[in-house]
């Protein structure tokens, strides 16, 4: 029988939150206040993702270990809400440029030449086979390289949750099931680590903009540019927040000591560090998880919003 603890809770306020964002910006793109072909597009996919997610969050705060399915879509479209969060930054950047600096390009995205389908198949075969070494082809190209280290990111993430899916919940001590949560550690923490990285390489590109900006004589720092320098900072706690908690033990969701029976649990011999207590998480859990794992997005999706007043 499930329980309507703290977890479910917290995830429920946020969900509830990103529903009414959701119903918003639904409204906006129906009234035509915003196109569906724009930057915000990936701004509207990021509310639906983080939509799933919460709903995620408060079956798995209620059901627990009951069902692992649960969790493991709570934690993959975690890292996918990130993710997208991430992209949406550069993309917003690039807009910023494109409408801003005098010739109307963005060094991060240059204007390419209508290829033939014949070109863009080679350009896609050239991605997928060298990865990030595809910058020897495309170092003109920042946005190619970013986008091609994101999805990376992203897939260690994904088969890094979905490794898990074949694992005994049951026998958390099992040989098994520690090979396969150690294998997943480590791709979600390559993961995480690649998204950190490009969160710093966005810094860089926000920085370089406004310095860019400075030397042609331009005084005053646009409103976008200080809003997305704004909203990279939880984005950063999120992301050194991610790494730890792939890789440290302590603030792990497996961070348990359970006899289970069947479908059911108790909880036994509890361990002062387990993340777990006898009606579902502990508070300074909670706490962690949703202070820096989700409040970090919604305080870095928030400042975004803001373009929609009179900046581009």
């Amino acid at each position: 029988m499930g329980h309507f603890g703290r977890e479910a809770s917290a995830a429920l306020v946020f969900l509830i939150l990103y529903v009414a964002i959701f119903v918003w910006m639904l409204s906006a793109y129906l009234t035509k206040r915003i196109k569906w072909r724009s930057r915000y597009s990936l701004l509207f996919f990021h509310v639906t993702i983080r939509v799933a997610s919460q709903a995620c969050g408060v079956a798995f705060g209620v059901l627990g270990f009951e069902n692992t399915n649960v969790f493991l879509a709570y934690l993959i479209l975690g890292a996918e809400g990130y993710f997208t969060l991430v992209l949406c930054a550069f993309r917003f950047l690039i807009s910023w440029h494109q409408h801003n600096l005098p010739n109307n390009e963005s060094w991060l995205e240059p204007r390419q030449k209508k290829q033939t389908p014949a070109e863009r198949r080679q350009r896609l075969l050239i991605i997928a086979i060298l990865g990030p070494l595809a910058i020897i082809f495309y170092w003109k190209q920042p946005m190619v390289i970013m986008h091609t280290l994101l999805i990376f990111a992203n897939m260690a993430i994904i088969i890094g949750g979905s490794y898990l899916a074949g694992a005994d919940f049951n026998n958390p001590e099992s040989h098994d099931f520690q090979q396969r949560l150690n294998v997943a550690k480590i791709t979600r923490t390559t993961g995480q680590s690649i998204f950190l990285a490009c969160n710093f390489l966005l810094l860089f590109t926000i920085l370089a903009t406004i310095r860019g900006r400075k030397k042609e004589g331009v005084k005053n720092t646009h409103p976008t540019l200080i809003l997305l320098f704004i909203a990279w900072f939880p984005l950063i706690v999120r992301g050194i927040f991610g790494i730890l908690q792939a890789a440290i033990w302590s603030l792990s969701y497996y961070n348990r000591q359970l006899v289970f029976n069947h479908a059911s649990f108790v909880l036994t011999d509890m361990q002062p560090a387990s993340n777990y207590e006898a009606d579902g998480f502990t508070p300074r859990f909670v706490a962690i998880e949703y202070v820096l794992g989700v409040v970090t997005e919604w305080l870095a999706y928030d400042p975004s919003l803001f373009p929609f007043c009179n900046v581009r």
